[in-house]
């Protein structure tokens, strides 16, 4: 994984300036990496600090989005045909053939290339994690189709979040 030397933080001043960045800093963004995830999936903005600057920035990377767009393809993948007897994931098949068309949407959208924000993809990173919610569990009553078009409209922002 490839680290970028310097990042921008909001500065004493209230403006950005760049900063460069530490090893601790790479650590402490490895070590934290679901705490820091849940700040930027919260819209917190990534300069706040120079770890969430760089956590945000391995999150954005093309490689990290084509993993996702795989993942998502492999969710759609296990609703197809008959249930499978042994499986290691199970999905809720009526919630992700109901939102079959949000979920390629964002297949599509992660593969076409172009900036993402990293508050999208820790809130879609969240969304595939939460065994209790409604990827997986078939009783959630979170209306999937709905909370995967709030993660793809978070994709595409950029710019502060609302509070």
């Amino acid at each position: 994984m490839v680290t970028p030397k310097a990042v921008l933080v909001t500065g004493s001043g209230g403006g950005l300036a760049e900063r460069k960045i530490r090893a601790r800093d790479v650590w402490a963004a490895r070590l934290c990496a679901s705490r820091l995830d849940r700040r930027l999936g919260a819209g917190e903005p990534p300069e706040n600090s120079a770890v969430l600057a760089v956590r945000a920035q391995w999150l954005v990377r093309p490689a990290a989005c084509r993993g996702l767009a795989g993942t998502l393809q492999r969710v759609l993948a296990l609703t197809d045909g008959q249930p499978r007897a042994i499986t290691a994931v199970r999905v809720s098949r009526r919630h992700v053939r109901a939102a079959a068309p949000e979920l390629q949407g964002l297949v599509d959208r992660l593969l076409a290339g172009g900036p993402v924000s990293a508050c999208g993809v820790a809130q879609l990173r969240a969304l595939l994690a939460d065994g209790s919610g409604p990827v997986y569990h078939r009783r959630c009553p979170d209306d999937l189709a709905a909370r995967l078009r709030e993660v793809r409209a978070a994709l595409d922002a950029f710019g502060p979040m609302p509070r």
